[in-house]
């Protein structure tokens, strides 16, 4: 999501599915950019959350209230996904830049790291027809802790046989960043996704770039 495929529309459009199901109040797109990158729950926590629905409680007057919060939103992250799942592929589109970054890398072990809950991000990159691209997709119920946790990383450096200084990684949120900090390892922020510039900015990556043809060029400039 942001990085290799621009998913926005058909996120935003399940988000809404869901809240209208439960009679929340509709959330905008530039609502849903802000949550997407750290996992469904935190997704449609926070779309619920626009209103009254499933506001985060400072204090619960009772372990009852708290419970029929999380039972709230388990339902909600139930009808969210299996709308997306007959629906994720409506508008969805890989971004421009994305096959010429690939065959650029093609000699390298490319592989996927991601909060989004499989089957999701693998049958989404087989739709697109670039799944095979990739020694693994790891999504974020693939067993690993999800990101900015860098295990997963480490693990996936561990299998293409490289050390930290032989690994990019390439993310458009400040989560991806600190991932790639906490791994030890070469970070590229792309302005073209989900994440807020200046936070990006904030964030101090090794390279920020505008979109993936700027990338491109700024890897064949170093030599990646």
């Amino acid at each position: 999501d942001g990085t290799l495929v621009d998913t926005l529309e058909d996120i935003t459009t399940a988000a809404n599915h869901t809240p209208r199901i439960l009679q929340a109040p509709p959330v905008s797109a530039e609502q849903v950019r802000g949550y997407v990158g750290r996992g469904v729950r935190v997704l449609i926590r926070g779309c619920l959350s626009t209103d009254d629905v499933l506001r985060p409680r400072l204090r619960t007057s009772s372990r009852a209230e708290s419970r029929d919060d999380g039972t709230r939103l388990d339902q909600a992250i139930r009808v969210y996904l299996a709308y997306y799942e007959r629906h994720m592929l409506d508008r969805s589109r890989l971004y421009p830049g994305v096959r010429e970054v690939l065959e650029h890398f093609k000699t390298r072990q490319q592989a996927v790291l991601t909060n989004k809950p499989n089957p999701f991000s693998r049958q989404l990159l087989t739709a697109l027809g670039v799944a095979d691209c990739f020694l693994d997709i790891i999504a974020g119920d693939s067993g690993f802790p999800k990101k900015p946790d860098p295990t997963a990383v480490r693990s996936l450096a561990e299998r293409a046989g490289a050390n930290p200084s032989e690994v990019l990684l390439i993310g458009d949120s400040p989560i991806d960043v600190e991932t790639g900090r906490r791994a030890g390892v070469t970070t590229v922020a792309l302005l073209q996704g989900y994440g807020d510039a200046d936070q990006l900015r904030a964030a101090q990556p090794g390279s920020l770039v505008r979109d993936l043809p700027e990338l491109l060029a700024l890897a064949r400039q170093e030599g990646w």
